[in-house]
């Protein structure tokens, strides 16, 4: 083989890889991609060469997302880049991981070998896991703004993003042109990716209208009974906090505020069909207005993206004592201050279901149990057809995975997303040099490797 011809990469558009036929899946026509790629629809693109595949991107600026796939000598997946458009015409890379095969006939993404994630923040704060069968390490490292941001570049300037270090050829590359697909499907599958979405609410109306039933994968069936009045929510301020009412001295309220008022509190009940005890608190809304929702948005909180979030991640309220509860930014040190004389002379239990009330701001706190017990829960705000807030519903993930069955009304809401996709924003260069951060991730790497592994010297285990 020639050296130029080394340096020739072949394109091809598709729906993305099938990793065991080790092929594209259902190629497309570079026009039907670039026509994709116009409208904010996902495509993907494989970059081959010398008859292996070196690259795959997975395309979908609707989710303002441009995944890269990295392959080895085996055809294997071995780096993966996740970039998020933050703001227009820029990329930031959001996660890079890494994975080192204990062997040769290793299948892709094993349990044993080595994984590295880094998880970088805009501001270039990132966290590092190294993990493998026996255990893992977590360190913090500040990523460079010229490894961590990107220009999004022109339809088909893939070499923006990669260069010949990364996809393992020497010497200059060219991208020969994409052929024309054959018709048919490369392999069976078709859409074998999506991007990355963060969780999504379900059946949040149900919730709280009796008679709903929602059936679990365990073959249970919960019957949704009359929510109950758990008394009016003070807002003298209209900021909200949810939080474990043990935790309000780092509590923090919600960006999005209502109008000063009360609102009425509603413990959402449930029982699973077949038992006459009553089950877990699936959700509890404070009902801002008693109109239809015809949207729903996560509660964020001062500097929180919702755009940075991984699949079926979520941004949530820690609960440490089976408690969770609403009340008003104004009342969070007075009502602390109860709490705490509360958990002195009481058993904490008894703030449960329950109103607490601050004498001197007139604020209060109605607490309720938190689903499940202890753990991490969201709060969803909803919207109206106007956009005026309807509702703040914390919910207690008992039901989210379940599906719905008759008399239940399906839900006509939709999911807000907090962005819109932009794809008319492109640069010419980028902000950096690909192949320079690919050297710094590898430096970052070894680094933690040989630091883990000294770690472990010294601690008497045996290090592979």
């Amino acid at each position: 083989m020639t050296t130029e011809n080394m340096g020739t990469v072949d394109i091809t558009y598709c729906e993305g890889w099938d990793p065991q036929a080790r092929a594209a899946v259902a190629p497309i026509s570079e026009a039907q991609a670039r026509d994709r790629d116009a409208s904010a629809e996902q495509y993907a693109v494989l970059l081959a060469a010398q008859g292996r595949p070196r690259a795959l991107f997975q395309v979908d600026w609707g989710h303002g997302h441009l995944g890269l796939f990295l392959f080895d000598e085996y055809e294997r997946r071995n780096k993966e880049l996740e970039y998020r458009q933050l703001e227009p015409g820029r990329l930031h890379l959001m996660r890079y991981q890494e994975w080192r095969y204990a062997s040769d006939a290793d299948k892709e993404f094993p349990e044993r070998g080595l994984r590295f994630t880094m998880t970088i923040a805009p501001d270039g704060r990132a966290r590092q896991v190294l993990s493998d069968v026996n255990g893992s390490s977590h360190t913090w490292e500040s990523v460079p703004v010229e490894h961590r941001t990107v220009a999004k570049a022109e339809f088909g300037a893939w070499t923006a993003y990669v260069d010949a270090q990364m996809l393992g050829l020497s010497g200059p590359i060219t991208l020969a042109p994409a052929e024309e697909p054959v018709k048919g499907p490369a392999s069976g599958m078709m859409s074998p990716w999506s991007a990355p979405l963060p969780l999504r609410p379900r059946h949040l109306e149900a919730l709280f209208v009796p008679g709903s039933r929602l059936a679990s994968g365990e073959g249970r069936v919960a019957l949704i009974t009359e929510p109950s009045h758990a008394g009016w929510l003070h807002l003298p301020t209209g900021s909200v906090i949810a939080t474990d009412p043990f935790l309000l001295d780092d509590a923090v309220p919600f960006t999005i505020t209502v109008a000063p008022g009360d609102y009425a509190v509603l413990i959402a009940s449930m029982r699973w069909e077949g038992t006459d005890g009553e089950g877990e608190t699936p959700a509890v809304m404070v009902r801002i207005l008693d109109k239809p929702t015809a949207g729903w948005e996560p509660a964020l909180l001062p500097g929180q993206d919702a755009r940075l979030l991984g699949a079926g991640e979520f941004f949530g309220f820690g609960v440490d004592a089976g408690m969770g509860c609403f009340l008003d930014a104004s009342g969070r040190e007075e009502l602390g201050r109860l709490v705490e004389e509360l958990e002195d002379e009481y058993n904490e239990m008894d703030l449960l279901d329950s109103e607490l009330r601050a004498p001197e701001t007139g604020t209060n706190l109605i607490a309720y149990q938190s689903g499940l017990g202890d753990g991490s829960y969201p709060v969803w705000i909803g919207r109206d057809a106007d956009g005026e807030v309807t509702a703040f519903v914390a919910d207690m993930l008992i039901l989210h995975d379940t599906d719905s069955l008759p008399p239940t009304v399906p839900s006509t809401a939709v999911y807000l997303p907090l962005t819109t996709s932009v794809t008319d924003d492109r640069r010419e260069a980028p902000f950096t040099d690909p192949g320079a951060t690919a050297t710094w991730m590898t430096t970052r790497i070894n680094h933690v490797i040989d630091g883990w592994a000294e770690h472990r010297r010294s601690s008497g285990f045996d290090v592979v």
